[in-house]
């Protein structure tokens, strides 16, 4: 493809193609490694974060446990449980508004967290409760709670043995029976024992807590990382406030719960489909002190936020360093090149005739200069070495054209010879001087030498004398037609160019039918050239002696002329032969074509004019020989 480019466009595309790939590979590694160390800060990052927040989560609920144990384990508290009246249905502290202020001194003292939680309960199997809290608590809202689902779950999970404290996902406070919003929260219970009585149970403890400080938590993990928690059976207990208010909540819940039931308490992996369909990075992390299991996300977008900056950044320099690389990189080569183009337009103004080469605004010692005089000398050689073969080729061309012109057929000169000494012989016939003349004359015209021209007249003379002959070979087997312009006798042709296209005719095209034979010759003017049209009545040329003879001319040159006349012949004696002399003599100003009719080949002939004077004298204008005329 770059052999069509110019030698300056070449110099300008080829190193800034080069600057291209190297920039891009450079750029790109570049970025490949500026983009993996930051994606692994941000890794890390986001998992030290991350473990923060499991940790502040799994110290909550240790927190809220270990309140639980204390309360469970506080004598007065046992005491308290284990000695009152077990009247089913009805309240004991309800009834005691002493005893329950005391208990609720007494759990105060024990919620010594910074804001408190949310609500410390104590129960019993018998509807006796007594709380501490921060949340609305109504009376309703206790006995709803007695007859609702959470505290048979309760009494259910340590009827079973070898079960100590039991933590409740999420679920509405139904203590609430005010009107106002409620919130779900989590609650760690400890069974209340008496441990002097042999471990007997007397009531329970629970601590709730609201679900959102698990989202001030997670919330402060960063805007861009979504929080979740899920149990023992990956069954999602807690879905973080960013999840839950983006667009894409179902498919990273689906992604969460698929997690939960898998070995290995934590990772650190690259996802697909967090949130909104983004990737990201999944961390989780099961907790010490809870049975549940903490998932946070980070989509990758909100990682690259600052990278993406950076890129555009990076990509606007390697524009503006490949821009003013290609534009010095133009005007340089623009500024070296301009020699070299005033060297090629000096170099096109050379010629045989004019072969000093001339380099200006070049200095004595510039390569340029070194360049001209080489140019210089080897002009002068090739110029010297040209007209020494010039003049071997024309040397040559003229002994190759008069070793032509003195050709004689040796068997049509035998088969004359030998019908002039039978009818010598035997009949003393008036024909014979008549033939003699003829062929005295033919061998006279042959073997002349003027420089390979001759007249047209005498041209058409040879030719005629060579038709009588065969006439009187053939008799009425042979008939022959010459029609000529007398303006075009004086006009001067290459010499012995129309007899050996008749002989042809003998040879190759009339052998093959029957006679009677019929060759037709016309002379005349057509388009400021001379025409001669040779026609005969037999096979004509082959299809495929035309194809060769048209490849031929197709490569054929003045200057393969000299190789080619050393070549064996086409197709007989001299179409090739005279056709290149045609060539020689007339360069591209003549016409040569062989073709078929329907009745036999034709040759047609012809040649630019250089003299149409008229001859004086001439045998015939037109001359038509058959059986009828003699």
């Amino acid at each position: 493809m770059f052999r069509k480019f110019r030698f300056q466009t070449k110099m300008i595309l080829v190193p800034n193609i080069v600057l291209l790939v190297v920039a891009v590979a450079i750029a790109g590694i570049f970025y490949e490694r500026i983009r993996n160390t930051m994606m692994e800060r941000n890794r890390e990052d986001f998992r030290i974060v991350s473990d923060s927040a499991a940790s502040q989560i799994d110290n909550h609920f240790y927190m809220m446990d270990k309140t639980a144990l204390q309360i469970a384990a506080n004598p007065d508290i046992v005491r308290l449980f284990f000695n009152t009246g077990h009247n089913s249905g009805f309240n004991y502290f309800a009834r005691e508004p002493l005893v329950n202020a005391e208990v609720v001194r007494l759990l105060n003292s024990y919620n010594f967290k910074r804001d408190g939680f949310e609500r410390i309960c104590l129960y019993n199997g018998y509807h006796d409760f007594v709380y501490t809290a921060t949340a609305p608590t109504t009376e309703s809202g206790i006995e709803q709670w007695f007859a609702g689902r959470k505290f048979s779950e309760v009494e259910h999970f340590f009827a079973e043995e070898g079960n100590f404290v039991f933590y409740i996902e999420p679920s509405e406070d139904i203590l609430n029976d005010t009107g106002l919003s409620r919130q779900p929260y989590f609650s760690v219970i400890r069974q209340i024992k008496n441990y002097t009585t042999n471990d007997q149970a007397c009531g329970y403890v629970e601590v709730q807590e609201f679900v959102r400080w698990i989202d001030r938590i997670v919330e402060d993990a960063g805007e861009d990382a979504y929080g979740a928690m899920l149990d023992e059976e990956g069954k999602i207990v807690y879905l973080g406030p960013s999840a839950g208010t983006q667009e894409g909540e179902a498919e990273f819940s689906r992604i969460v719960s698929g997690i939960g039931g898998k070995e290995g308490w934590e990772k650190l992996v690259r996802v697909d489909g967090v949130a909104d369909g983004k990737d990201g990075l999944l961390y989780v992390k099961k907790l010490e002190n809870a049975p549940y299991r903490i998932v946070f996300a980070k989509e990758k977008g909100s990682e690259f936020s600052f990278f993406s900056r950076y890129n555009q950044v990076i990509l606007l320099t390697v524009f503006l360093i490949l821009v003013t690389a290609v534009v010095t990189e133009i005007l340089l080569v623009r500024k070296l090149s301009k020699p070299l183009e005033e060297l090629n337009c000096s170099v096109r103004r050379v010629t045989l005739s004019h072969p000093q080469l001339e380099v200006k605004g070049a200095e004595d010692n510039d390569e340029l200069v070194r360049l001209q005089w080489t140019f210089n000398a080897m002009i002068g050689q090739m110029k010297e070495a040209m007209e020494r073969e010039y003049a071997s080729l024309a040397n040559e061309m003229k002994a190759q054209l008069l070793a032509f012109q003195s050709q004689m057929n040796p068997h049509f000169l035998h088969n004359i010879l030998a019908i002039i000494s039978i009818e010598a012989q035997e009949y003393g016939n008036d024909k014979i001087p008549d033939m003699c003349t003829r062929l005295r004359r033919m061998m006279a015209y042959s073997s002349s030498m003027e420089n390979g021209y001759s007249r047209m007249k005498n041209e058409l003379d040879y030719v005629l004398d060579y038709m009588e002959l065969m006439k009187v070979r053939y008799e009425e087997l042979f008939e022959y037609e010459l029609e000529s312009d007398e303006r075009l006798w004086n006009t001067r042709i290459p010499k012995y160019i129309l007899q050996p296209i008749c002989e042809n005719s003998f040879k190759h095209s009339l052998k093959n039918v029957e006679p009677v034979w019929k060759i037709r010759i016309a002379v005349y003017e057509k388009d400021g050239k001379w025409m001669v049209e040779i026609r005969d009545n037999g096979t004509g040329f082959t299809e495929e002696y035309l194809k060769e003879f048209e490849k031929v001319k197709e490569e054929l040159t003045l200057e393969k002329v000299r190789d080619k006349l050393q070549e064996s012949k086409v197709g007989g004696l001299g179409i090739l032969n005279i056709y290149m002399r045609m060539m020689l003599c007339y360069e591209e100003g003549f016409v040569f074509r062989l073709d078929n009719d329907e009745e036999g080949a034709v040759v047609l002939l012809g040649g630019v004019l250089d003299d149409q004077s008229s001859c004086s004298g001439g045998r015939a204008s037109f001359i038509k020989r058959d059986q009828q005329t003699d």
